[in-house]
């Protein structure tokens, strides 16, 4: 007796459906660590999912039509804060003194406190004024980010002068940003003194390291709106 694809058990078509679903949870997972890496990941991980999906569902042609729409809906999911992070990121890095970092949807920005302070001073140096001048006009141009403005000593020293020290200088650097074009909303500063080191304060490298301000740029609650918009 000749047996049909639906007696054997679940049929063909269902087994595509189903197929393409899994595909689709597991692409889509997979996609959504990457939304916040810009519009390219987003849309490139789109077109997989939906060339996937198509393939099973319909063969070459539907691996194509799926292909466009999934790269569609990948660029628009998540690109908004990505991209945006992106662009900026690549203009920081022009700025002189400026050591940049990504961190998800968050960069990290960090000078070393010998190229903007003297030694146990929070007055900025003069060139330190002309770097701090460019990295606002980037942060001009970027106005959907906030920002907070860390200061961050060694060990040396004793805490609460450490405290101060760092506090007094991340309000110097917000001052000079203020002075350049920044908005004072967007900020908020923090003295750490020595209570967040990113190297050893027992060595003459580590405590350099150590001294330094840090600037954390993240999206603001519009650009926020804007990607969850993007979204729907």
């Amino acid at each position: 007796m000749k047996m049909t694809s639906t007696s054997m058990g679940t049929p063909r078509g269902s087994r595509r459906s189903a197929a393409a679903g899994l595909l689709a949870v597991g692409l889509l997972a997979a996609c959504a660590t990457n939304e916040g890496k810009g519009a390219a990941i987003g849309a490139g991980g789109g077109a997989l999912a939906g060339a996937g999906i198509g393939a099973l569902a319909g063969g070459g042609k539907g691996a194509l039509i799926g292909a466009a729409i999934g790269a569609g809906a990948g660029a628009a999911t998540g690109a908004v804060i990505g991209h945006y992070m992106d662009k900026q990121q690549k203009a920081l890095k022009e700025v002189k003194g400026a050591k940049v970092e990504r961190q998800g949807d968050k960069l990290v920005v960090q000078f070393n406190s010998a190229i903007l302070f003297d030694k146990d001073k929070a007055a900025l140096k003069p060139q330190s004024k002309k770097d701090l001048g460019e990295f606002a006009k980037v942060l001009v141009q970027y106005k959907d980010t906030d920002l907070v403005i860390e200061g961050h000593t060694d060990s040396t020293g004793k805490k609460d002068h450490n405290m101060k020290l760092s506090a007094a200088r991340a309000d110097a650097v917000i001052s000079e940003l203020v002075a350049d074009g920044v908005e004072r909303g967007r900020m908020t500063g923090r003295g750490l003194g020595d209570s967040v080191p990113v190297a050893d304060n027992a060595t003459d490298a580590g405590r350099k390291q150590n001294r330094r301000v840090q600037v954390e740029i993240a999206a603001n609650e519009e650009l926020r709106k804007k990607d969850a918009a993007a979204q729907k």
